[in-house]
């Protein structure tokens, strides 16, 4: 299982010279094993989604990439359909692969 010590987003951005290239928006495909949560506002939170699927509060940005309509939690709106990854494993790769072939462009 990947968990925050293990993974680091910014590896496949980080120049030989050390300095980081902007983020791109690297889309997260969906798949079948995918969970959804109806967002309450005011009570609903990424990083908690983050924690109730994956174990760790640190993947909330994945949550977001796999959610475009949305810029941030803060745009969601109450009743939204709200898409996580899952698993994290299978996400993760899913990301390195479509990030990998946007550097590659």
């Amino acid at each position: 299982m990947v968990v925050q010590g293990d993974y680091n987003r910014y590896e496949l951005v980080t120049n030989t010279d050390g300095t980081i290239d902007q983020m791109p928006f690297v889309e997260i495909p969906t798949q079948s094993t995918d969970k959804y949560i109806s967002w309450v506002v005011g009570k609903s939170r990424l990083d908690k989604l983050s924690q109730r699927y994956y174990g760790t509060p640190y993947y909330d940005w994945l949550i977001i990439y796999a959610n475009p309509e949305f810029i941030s939690e803060f745009d969601i709106f109450d009743g939204a359909s709200i898409r996580v990854p899952f698993p994290l494993d299978k996400a993760i790769a899913l990301y390195n692969e479509n990030l990998s072939n946007i550097r590659a462009q």
